[in-house]
């Protein structure tokens, strides 16, 4: 037999979110208690969406919630997105940095370094892991040299943030979140 329940649901629209700091598309926000405590929200910006579920927010509403979390811990419940993504470019300069280390350290001579060195550039063409020249890579990090490929900070991941940032601020703006009891303060 068919169930029907009522569950609260708010949409907002998020506009003229070009300016600093969240230099954004429109952002379209869906938000539904299905009672205190539990509770969804799907964002849409520029033809991507991300929604998460929490079933244990305490008696507080979807809004209050996500807004009394940081962005990183929204993020990771919204998307698999990663905070940092591998730096090739850095990993050039640093492979280069590392074979003349070698070669001062006498683990290398002219023409190996020289050699070594210049294939270094390749390095940074290289657009994920499966591109990388392993044998280069393990001739100048060693065998473990996965660990030395350095990271920096992911675009998308910025992107996300941004978004979450602003999705708080128009949820603050338009009056959806509970006042903070003393305790929790």
């Amino acid at each position: 037999m068919m169930q029907v329940e009522l569950s609260t649901v708010r949409k907002l629209s998020l506009t003229d979110l070009m300016s600093e700091p969240h230099k954004l598309d429109p952002v379209s926000v869906i938000l539904e208690d299905y009672e205190p405590g539990k509770g969804k929200i799907i964002i849409e910006c520029y033809g991507q969406s991300w929604s998460a579920f929490w079933g244990g927010m305490g008696a507080k509403s979807v809004a209050t919630f996500f807004c009394r979390c940081d962005e990183h811990y929204i993020a990771s419940k919204l998307s698999g997105i990663s905070g940092d993504i591998a730096d090739y470019e850095a990993l050039g300069i640093l492979a280069r940095e590392e074979v003349v280390c070698l070669r001062r350290d006498g683990e290398l001579n002219k023409c190996e370094a020289r050699d070594l060195f210049d294939q270094c550039y390749r390095l940074e063409e290289a657009e994920n892991l499966d591109q990388l020249d392993r044998n280069l890579m393990r001739e100048v990090f060693g065998d473990e040299w996965w660990h030395s490929i350095p990271s920096k900070p992911n675009p998308d991941y910025q992107y996300l943030c941004r978004i979450i940032k602003a999705v708080q601020a128009g949820i603050k703006r338009a009056g959806l979140t509970e006042a903070v009891p003393p305790q929790e303060q």
